[in-house]
């Protein structure tokens, strides 16, 4: 069940940043300049999906099993910090000009640091990681539906975010964990050989 609710915030992470990538090539090529307001939904709005859409897809291939590793090495977060700030900065050279070239190199960073910010986080803490997922997904398509003018999907987008972003919260909390803690530092889980068991077993 959790292999199967780890996909849902995947197809919606994927619309809004294809929403995202479609309006910034209409952008580029008419040659008009959106408001920055409407520049700037676009733009987090396909950074925030394009991060939910390979995150959710890395955390379904954890839990299902196609993925059993936690892929980690030295430097991992500084790694992923400096590629969250290359797609960041990519973003904000998009209000300078919108540049196809990087257009696509905001997306990759974007796809990429959602596949990087999963790899490292274990089993245990895959719930919250779903959540949190969920919770961007609906900011995602609420930034996106602003682009649009499209308040249907503004209201679901806030609906969605809020309640994602509450049960994360509460998720955490029940686990005695920040957010941050969960994100950054994940439990390593342990050895593989588990320790003995004192007591008796009852029948």
């Amino acid at each position: 069940i959790e292999a199967l609710g780890s996909r849902s915030p995947a197809p919606g992470g994927g619309s809004a940043a294809a929403i995202g990538s479609v309006e910034l090539l209409r952008f580029s090529a008419e040659g008009s300049a959106p408001s920055r307001v409407v520049l700037s939904a676009a733009v987090i709005g396909a950074l925030i999906g394009a991060i939910s859409l390979t995150g959710s897809i890395i955390a379904w291939a954890k839990l299902d099993g196609v993925l059993d590793k936690r892929f980690t090495f030295k430097g991992q977060q500084y790694v992923n910090l400096l590629v969250f700030l290359a797609a960041v900065l990519a973003g904000a050279h998009l209000f300078l000009g919108l540049d196809v070239r990087v257009i696509i190199a905001f997306f990759v960073l974007a796809l990429l640091f959602g596949v990087m910010m999963t790899l490292p986080i274990g089993g245990a803490d895959m719930p919250v990681v779903i959540s949190l997922f969920n919770a961007f997904t609906g900011l995602a398509v609420g930034f996106e539906g602003y682009v649009l003018g499209n308040p249907a999907l503004i209201i679901a987008g806030i609906v969605v975010g809020a309640a994602g972003t509450l049960l994360t919260q509460l998720m955490a909390k029940a686990m005695n964990r920040p957010i941050s803690n969960i994100l950054f530092t994940p439990m390593t889980g342990g050895s593989g050989s588990g320790e003995a068991i004192s007591g008796s077993m009852k029948e």
